[in-house]
């Protein structure tokens, strides 16, 4: 058997303990929060957007990754069969798709998720939920312009970044809208 087989006999193999492994959540299980491995950063990214708490650093080994899930009910978010075939993984989705549309799409489906009820709540750099911020306090902190067209700002507490409504967020969540609508057709 050449390298080529072998190697695609084992991932077979783990893809099909993955599927009896396979973690399902339910209402029950509350809001999710997540831990996404070093793959996943866009869709860490995407889901801080659309108001989802969830862990990711490109420093995480899988032992920290796995240990973090555990002991803070986290779902292991994943394209490495190699990581999630661990025994001591629980709670996990393992994304089948390298596609970020298609990602979302997948877990948005497998979580049950119906709408996006927090978009833009949590900062997409360090995963704290952004609180408001008095206008006045970010002048110095925004653009001049950003400050004279805007009313209601927000910040992170853990890092101090600024938000505020640009012309994207109609966009950003009318993106996230249609890939949880679109959910059942991927």
């Amino acid at each position: 058997m050449s390298t080529f087989e072998s190697r695609k006999k084992a991932a077979s193999i783990r893809q099909k303990q993955i599927d009896e492994k396979g973690f399902r959540f339910t209402e029950e299980d509350g809001t999710p929060r997540f831990v996404a491995d070093v793959m996943l950063g866009r869709l860490a990214k995407w889901l801080r957007i659309a108001g989802f708490d969830v862990l990711y650093s490109n420093t995480y080994s899988d032992d920290e990754l796995v240990r973090i899930s555990n002991s803070e009910g986290r779902i292991l978010l994943s394209r490495d069969t190699r990581l999630l075939v661990r025994k001591e993984v629980r709670r996990f989705v393992f994304l089948e798709s390298q596609e970020l549309q298609e990602q979302i799409r997948q877990l948005f489906g497998d979580m049950h998720l119906e709408d996006i009820s927090s978009p833009l709540t949590r900062c997409i750099s360090c995963n704290e939920a952004l609180q408001d911020a008095a206008r006045e306090s970010v002048r110095t902190l925004v653009p001049a312009f950003v400050f004279d067209t805007q009313e209601r700002f927000k910040a992170c507490p853990a890092c101090g970044k600024v938000f505020w409504a640009g012309t994207h967020r109609a966009s950003v969540v009318r993106i996230l809208e249609k890939l949880g609508r679109d959910k059942h057709s991927a």
